[in-house]
């Protein structure tokens, strides 16, 4: 596969040939001056050029594919578009942008995903609704009863390509290429670009895709500053109290399990906080809610699993605590990509426990210019190659904590809007 470089880069909507209801859609959003992503995708998304885009989180490419594909829809009647999320929430995210660019337009639109009624669903699939956004793995069951469903459709996005793959979409995508004909343009969105994300578009696209890559692809966002914590396992729920006690506004607290997710979830509720967690454990009905109270401002502190390091885009957050590393390095990025979005400010900590150094040798791309804090004195990686024996650790932190008897409580600020009640976990 041929991949070619784009140099097209316009600094205005005005110069773009966008339809005229999308530049009064985007005046009434208050968008006025194109990111950087924007400004070189939407002229190649106009020529109906195959692209592949790759772009930090945060960075606006949801309206880079969204104005091509209206304007595309406007031009030509009879044509259809499709929108691929890997998750519910972000397909929601990106049907309510499509919601605020077409108010003034006819062009109907469906939203495909798991907790909707399937009933509805198909009632709106029924009306060919001229773009659909959704999942794959829905649209997949909504294609075993309608081979039709996606005919004239000349438009596909896939959008965060990376995550698709990891997620495991790959088949989904096949067959839904599969069920397609004639001619089409893909363009396809990732933060990062590798042989699995080439492979993924040598299925979908022509042989001369252009490839876009921001400037500051791959990488955080300049206005974001970043903390490493270096600690203890045991350390880490009374760390997060000073760190939440020292923070002002919205909090996400990311951690590495359902089960994690849970236990620092009702942690900070036994001190107070006004917290609610997220995780796909979670029915949509919940999901919606806690996102929507956390958004609202409702709810100051969001517990939630890599469920939602892509996808949510609030603009109020200003902190993002990484409690756990996660799994894939790559939704590291995504995780600090929370806060700091759309030029605004945010700070980003990281929990580094000994047992951590896989995962931190590889996401320390990411925190080339982080503040680094020894929390435990004695810190250091284990090492994977001797036999670990707890007990010597726990002597050399006993040395470095010095006699008990002149040990002092540690105390913290509690929530006077929730009564004190007796905690019920365990403390280090």
């Amino acid at each position: 596969m041929k991949i070619q470089n784009s140099t097209l880069r316009l600094k205005s909507f005005q110069e773009m040939s966008l339809a005229p209801q999308l530049l009064v859609a985007l005046d009434k959003m208050a968008i006025t001056i194109p990111t950087d992503v924007q400004s070189q995708t939407i002229p190649v998304g106009l020529t109906a050029a195959d692209l592949i885009a790759i772009a930090q989180t945060g960075s606006g490419k949801t309206l880079a594919f969204a104005l091509p594909i209206l304007t595309a829809l406007e031009s030509k009647p009879g044509s259809r578009a499709l929108v691929l999320a890997p998750s519910r929430e972000m397909a929601q995210q990106i049907y309510k942008v499509f919601e605020q660019l077409t108010t003034e337009s006819p062009i109907t639109a469906s939203l495909v995903i798991g907790g909707i009624p399937s009933a509805k669903q198909i009632n709106g699939l029924k009306k060919n609704p001229r773009l659909i956004v959704g999942t794959p793995g829905r649209l997949n069951d909504h294609l075993q009863n309608n081979k039709l469903l996606l005919q004239n459709v000349e438009i596909v996005v896939i959008d965060e390509a990376d995550r698709m793959l990891d997620v495991g979409f790959a088949p989904q995508l096949k067959n839904i290429q599969s069920t397609m004909r004639g001619k089409r343009q893909t363009m396809m969105f990732s933060a990062s670009f590798g042989q699995a994300v080439e492979s993924l578009a040598k299925v979908f696209m022509n042989s001369d895709a252009f490839m876009i890559r921001s400037a500051q692809a791959e990488e955080p966002v300049a206005s974001l500053q970043q903390k490493i914590l270096f600690i203890d396992k045991k350390m880490k729920e009374d760390r997060l109290l000073d760190e939440l006690n020292a923070t002002k506004g919205s909090v996400i607290v990311f951690t590495g399990s359902q089960h994690s997710c849970e236990t620092v979830g009702e942690y900070l509720k036994e001190y107070g906080y006004s917290t609610n967690l997220i995780h796909g454990g979670l029915s949509q009905g919940q999901r919606n809610r806690v996102i929507r109270d956390f958004r609202e401002g409702k709810t100051r502190v969001l517990v939630a699993t890599d469920l939602l390091a892509r996808g949510l885009d609030v603009p109020h957050v200003e902190h993002v605590i990484n409690f756990d590393l996660p799994f894939q390095s790559e939704d590291f990025l995504h995780r600090i990509g929370r806060t700091a979005r759309a030029g605004r400010g945010g700070t980003a900590i990281t929990f580094v426990t000994w047992s951590d150094f896989k995962m931190y040798q590889k996401v320390k791309v990411y925190l080339q210019s982080a503040e680094e804090i020894k929390v435990d004195p004695t810190f250091s990686f284990l090492d994977r190659s001797k036999k670990f024996d707890p007990t010597k650790k726990q002597e050399v932190l006993k040395k470095s904590e010095g006699p008990k008897k002149n040990a002092t409580k540690k105390t913290f600020k509690k929530s006077t809007s929730v009564p004190a009640r007796k905690n019920k976990f365990k403390r280090s």
